[in-house]
């Protein structure tokens, strides 16, 4: 599922689609900037009071950084592809 409309969550979509898998137990959050940057932390509280049933949210992304850049272009690749992996490994 892919959320582009944040505010005001679409929670009623939302819990549509995932209904649609029963045997769901957990949802994961993916995004390119690091932990404390990017939408998941507004996110996340707003998705746990909208569910109508419990789900584990997992997080896929960068980790804590004072930074969104990871400062080098190559590292930045690999970081990228990390990613990228964990995110489809589920």
């Amino acid at each position: 599922m892919r959320i582009e409309l944040l505010s005001p969550m679409p929670g009623t979509e939302m819990n549509a689609l995932l209904a649609t898998y029963p045997n769901l137990k957990r949802l994961v959050w993916v995004q390119e900037e690091p932990k404390n940057m990017g939408a998941r932390a507004y996110v996340r509280r707003r998705l746990l009071e909208r569910l109508e049933r419990p789900l584990e949210i997992d997080y896929v992304g960068r980790p804590y950084r004072a930074s969104p850049s990871e400062g080098y272009p190559g590292a930045h690749a690999v970081e990228q592809e990390r990613v990228i992996a964990a995110a489809l490994k589920g």
